[in-house]
């Protein structure tokens, strides 16, 4: 109790006092610490910065000379006392000293035609801080020439670009991004100039996902930067995802049997030949190689091509394949026959019945089969000769391998069943026509690929071209003869 007492007389009593004791400590300390650490004057050599840009731009106008000015450098002779000056480097690197050209203090009523230059100041910038304070003892040059010119804008599509080494096996993606569109703003004279916008992220040494603050440049068409062009949003953000990468061979098919005395095999293809996937290292690393169905060559009766799902070999969640890997294995098996001669038929030569209003098939552009008869009737024959039909009455969307139904004259033979691979979708997914992954498919299956159209049917379908022959839809009526009018 004493003590406390004590602590209570000792601020309540003599107050006066202590207050000018507090205060004269204070001069006493000022006095030492100009006398021990006196002001002193150093120089700093400092590029010109320039802000507010979009000031500038709002009033309607563009810099000419940005390059001139930013590879301009300023004298600045700051004052402050030793410690502070000896502590002003560090905080340098984040800019702490800077001399700018502040567009929000131009007076837009001065420039009076363009392209026009003015005379503009130079203003010192130091970020101080809390700890010590710093004066401008001179700056040199203090004012600089800027040009300007009418500014004109336009949206452009962002482009990025990963730059540096990852860790071997990892590849680099982008998940998600703050935006990929962005408004480019220059001078109408340089417009013609503009090519690009392009982002560039730096993956050197990632290993694990990140996210990147992107600083979108503006480009000509000889890939270099054009310096007066500015990009809003300045500051983009992106997810990037950084995965373990693996390309796993898939197998030639073995062949188990003996081929009939009747046929000669020319050649076995598959593709794609390797799965480009991407997951979990562990567990891509203990993947085998892909072994596909043995072909049984005593089965075979002529040419044939055969195919897989992917998901048939790859279906853990934890590896996914890549936007360009094919979702199917194709098998193509050519022969031929002693009597026999290979035919290959285009799409427009093959009818398709039966397609549900609503749906369009995406079909390959040719097939292959092999006919048998005798020399004379090979001779003679040409694609003219057969009548060729696919009949989807029963599917829906997706991925179906369907029978070709043939029509052959007289004096020729099929043996065995020829099959095609389609591809259904719905008629209003008009973005199916143009998705890279969906063409990959078809294209795996038979390579080129085509689109045949059938519009709404009352009857039976009938085959017409929509966009270049390529899209099977159910729309229209059939009439007794396919339509092929390009």
């Amino acid at each position: 109790m004493k003590a406390l007492n004590f602590i209570k007389s000792l601020f309540s009593k003599n107050t006066g006092w202590k207050i000018g004791s507090i205060v004269i400590a204070i001069i006493l300390w000022l006095l030492v610490m100009n006398t021990l650490n006196p002001a002193e004057t150093k120089t700093f050599s400092i590029p010109v910065s320039l802000i507010n840009e979009n000031y500038l731009t709002d009033s309607g106008y563009a810099v000419l000379n940005t390059e001139e000015l930013t590879s301009t450098r300023v004298e600045i002779k700051v004052r402050g006392t030793r410690a502070a000056l000896d502590n002003l480097p560090k905080q340098n690197e984040g800019g702490a000293v800077q001399a700018v050209i502040d567009f929000s203090q131009l007076d837009t009523s001065r420039i009076v035609s363009t392209p026009q230059s003015l005379v503009l100041n130079i203003n010192p910038k130091i970020e101080s801080g809390f700890v010590y304070s710093y004066e401008v003892a001179s700056l040199s040059p203090n004012t600089i020439n800027v040009s300007f010119d009418k500014v004109k804008e336009k949206e452009m599509k962002l482009t990025t670009n990963f730059t540096g080494k990852l860790e071997d096996g990892y590849v680099s993606s982008i998940k998600q991004i703050s935006t990929d569109t962005v408004t480019v703003f220059g001078p109408e004279s340089e417009f013609d100039k503009l090519s690009s916008v392009i982002a560039e992220i730096d993956v050197k040494d990632k290993s694990d996902d990140f996210t990147a603050e992107l600083k979108p440049v503006v480009f000509n068409t000889n890939g270099e930067i054009l310096p007066n062009f500015i990009v809003e949003p300045a500051d983009i953000t992106a997810q990037v995802a950084i995965d373990y990468s693996r390309n796993l061979e898939i197998m030639k098919p073995e062949t188990t049997g003996t081929l009939s005395d009747e046929l000669i095999l020319k050649g076995i293809d598959w593709n794609p030949k390797v799965l480009e996937l991407t997951g979990d290292k562990e567990l891509l690393d203990s993947l085998e190689p892909i072994k596909l169905t043995a072909i049984e060559l005593d089965k075979l009766v002529g040419s044939d091509i055969r195919t897989y799902e992917v998901s048939q070999f790859i279906n853990d969640p934890r590896i996914s394949t890549k936007s360009t890997t094919p979702r199917v294995i194709t098998v193509t098996i050519e022969l031929a026959g002693k009597d026999g001669k290979n035919i290959t038929l285009n799409a427009e030569d093959i009818k398709v019945t039966g397609l549900s209003s609503g749906l369009k098939a995406l079909m390959p552009s040719q097939v292959v089969f092999t006919v048998f008869g005798d020399q004379k009737a090979l001779a003679n024959i040409t694609n003219a000769s057969f009548k060729a039909n696919v009949d989807l009455t029963s599917f829906s969307e997706g991925a179906v391998e369907v029978p070709l139904n043939i029509t052959l004259p007289d004096g020729l033979e099929i043996r065995g069943e020829t099959k095609v691979y389609v591809y259904i979708t719905k008629t209003a997914d008009t973005s199916a026509l143009n998705d890279p992954e969906l063409t990959e498919v078809v294209e795996s299956a038979t390579e080129p690929v085509t689109e045949t159209v059938i519009e709404e049917p009352t009857a039976e379908p009938v085959t017409e071209p929509l966009i270049e022959e390529e899209t099977v839809t159910a729309d229209e009526p059939e009439t007794d003869e396919p339509n092929t009018e390009s």
